[in-house]
Formats: structure tokens, C-alpha cells, sequence
């Protein structure tokens, strides 16, 4: 994380009575750029109203991409954003999932590619081996290091976690490309605290392996902590 102290702002200097009050006092820039176009970006929504007003402007972005593409729309939302208000994006984020990126050669070799655009043009990736709800699931139980699972696997253990709660949600049901309220659920039944504990754990037994064979892994609770950490700052 960035050092905290004096926060380095740039005045806006084109146009400055078009652009909207609220954006231009912001003191730091957050992007966030998902592969999902729905529950990730919903998820990282949440934190907007921990921040106080004109700290930081936080923006996550879906994009329906494979990891590659996530990483360039990246850099290009990193630019729009900088034009848009003629300042520097202070943190940038690409986040997703590994999916089926091991399946042939060409997709490793797309997966292994953001990896190295992503370091070149200084941007954070916090990736999911297998999936985005391998960190939800994490909210409410821990995962064996050492056993692999997919994400079929993953989405039924989350509904079976969420179900197992009580009479609100014995009925649940989990689907991957309508259930919208994951987000609000999780927030509601899951310790996220707990959550970081166990991806740390994860993260290190796979510690020596590379991101694209390390299931089940995920490096989504470093960029929780990086903005829990910017909360708590502007907070204190």
C-alpha cells in the first residue's frame, strides 16, 4: 500500500466549471477493473460509502473480458478516467478470475501475458483460482489448502454455507449469472475479517506456485485490505 501522510493532489486546469463538484475535490483516485460485469463491481461498490465525502473516488468498472483484455481496458480506463478529470489515477486494480485459462496454449499464454502488462504499467491484480466466489465462500468457512476445487464445486458449497444459516435463506439458491444478491448476503451472514485470515493461509501454502496452478488461492483479500486501509485512514 502506498504511504499514507500528505496526499499529492493535481488541480484540475481544463474546463473547470463543466466538471462536477463532487469528483473534482476528491483527494485520490481508486479503479477497479473486474472481468465480471455484475456481482464484482457490486461488490467493490460497497465500499464507496465507507470513504468520507471528497476522499477518495472510487470506481469499479465490469468488462465481460478474459484476464488479458481486463488488464488492457484497464490501462484504457486509467487514461478516460485521467483525462476525464485531468488527474492522475492514484491506484489501479484488474480483477479476476482464472476460469479456464489452463485449458490450451493460447489461453495460458494470454493469462501469463496480463500478468506482464499488468507490471509494466504498474497495476495491481488480485486474481481468483478458481473463481470470484471462492472469496465469498471464505466469508463463512475455510478450504483445504491442498484440494483443489472448481467452480461448480465452489458456486454449490456457497449456497450450501448460505443455507446453512438459518430459516432466511434455507431455501437459497445460488446462480452464478442471476443472483445479484450474493453481494448483500454475504455482507449480512459473512465475516470478512475471517475471510482475509483464510486467503492469507491460502496464498501461502501456494506461495511457490504460480498463480494459474494454484487452486483454490486468491488475492482478493490484499486489495479488501488495501482499501480497508485507506478507510480507516480518512476516517481517523
Amino acid at each position: 500500500m502506498a504511504k499514507k501522510g500528505k496526499v499529492k493532489t493535481t488541480h484540475l486546469r481544463k474546463n473547470v466549471e463543466e466538471r462536477p463538484l463532487r469528483i473534482r475535490k476528491y483527494e485520490q483516485f481508486f479503479l477497479i477493473v473486474c472481468e465480471d460485469e455484475k456481482t464484482e463491481p457490486l461488490y467493490f461498490t460497497n465500499f464507496k460509502n465507507e470513504f468520507p465525502k471528497g476522499t477518495m473516488y472510487l470506481r469499479p468498472v465490469g468488462t465481460g473480458r478474459d484476464p488479458k483484455g481486463v488488464v488492457i481496458q484497464a490501462i484504457g480506463e486509467r487514461e478516460k478516467l485521467k483525462e476525464e478529470y485531468n488527474k492522475e489515477v492514484d491506484f489501479t486494480w484488474a480483477v479476476f478470475d482464472i476460469d479456464d485459462a489452463s485449458e490450451n496454449e493460447t489461453k495460458i499464454k494470454k493469462f501469463e501475458e496480463a500478468f506482464s502488462i499488468a507490471e509494466r504499467e504498474n497495476i495491481q491484480i488480485a486474481y481468483s483460482n478458481e473463481v470470484f466466489e471462492l472469496w465469498l465462500l471464505l466469508h463463512l468457512k475455510k478450504v483445504e489448502e491442498n484440494k483443489p476445487l472448481s467452480r461448480f464445486v465452489i458456486y454449490e458449497e456457497l449456497q450450501n454455507q448460505i443455507r446453512k444459516t438459518g430459516e432466511k435463506y434455507a431455501t437459497f439458491e445460488y446462480d452464478h449469472y442471476k443472483s445479484n444478491n450474493i453481494v448483500e448476503i454475504i455482507k449480512e451472514i459473512g465475516n470478512e475479517k475471517q475471510a482475509i485470515k483464510k486467503a492469507e493461509k491460502l496464498l501461502e501454502f501456494h506461495k511457490d506456485i504460480k498463480p494459474i496452478n494454484a487452486n483454490p488461492s486468491t488475492k482478493l483479500h490484499l486489495l479488501v485490505k488495501e482499501l480497508r486501509d485507506w478507510i480507516k485512514f480518512y476516517n481517523n
